[in-house]
């Protein structure tokens, strides 16, 4: 059993082998590089450990009910609950955000290097809710955005290049964790629904009942 590498892991091993655990069940995605003012994007090394040591950590988690799952191509490892006991519930807003994400970084994959994040600001994203796919009528307001695309970084879906959540030029990363937190199946769906509900709303509000 690949448990057997926790009698023999040096105590710096076992720091990092907990501290790897504990971020996958708490921002459930560990990717294969990070950004950092004046370097750009650099390895992770909690990264490179985890694909050490893939096994170890996947018959721990496996313990406690939680899989881990490895895309090697897009470069994450991310964890599912088998009772899907770590579904986060989005608001209509932070999911119109978190799917104008989506159709962002699918815009630019054939652009994208080796690095496969997707570069925008918070003016182009609500620019893209709005008006270019129209997943809502109007923009949410900053603290509105804030909350959201803050939410999206703890769970390693974005990250946070320059600037802050809740002004225009901020520069964000959308990290190829998007993929397996919006399949492409659902992408459109969930749209459709949105936009349907927007739709009733505005019709209920223009025709009163008497």
């Amino acid at each position: 059993m690949n448990l057997e590498f926790l009698n023999t892991a040096t105590t710096k091993e076992l720091e990092r082998f907990k501290s790897v655990c504990n971020q996958l069940l708490s921002r459930t995605y560990i990717v294969r590089t990070l950004y950092q003012p004046g370097k750009g994007r650099v390895d992770n090394p909690d990264y490179t450990f985890l694909s050490i040591h893939y096994e170890a950590v996947q018959e721990y988690l496996s313990l406690l009910d939680w899989e881990v799952r490895r895309d090697d191509l897009n470069g994450y490892f991310y964890v599912q609950n088998t009772d899907e006991a770590n579904r986060c519930n989005l608001s209509k807003k932070e999911t119109a955000i978190l799917l104008a994400l989506r159709m962002i970084y699918d815009e630019n994959q054939e652009r994208l290097g080796l690095e496969q994040d997707a570069i925008c600001t918070v003016r182009d994203l609500l620019e893209k809710v709005v008006t270019d796919y129209a997943i809502l009528p109007a923009r949410p307001n900053m603290d509105e955005v804030k909350r959201a695309l803050t939410l999206l970084e703890n769970h390693s879906i974005i990250q946070r290049i320059e600037g802050k959540f809740n002004q225009g030029h901020c520069k964000i990363a959308i990290l190829p964790t998007i993929i397996a937190a919006v399949s492409s199946e659902k992408l459109h769906d969930v749209v459709s629904v949105l936009r349907k509900e927007e739709n009733a709303d505005e019709e209920t509000q223009e025709d009163p009942v008497d």
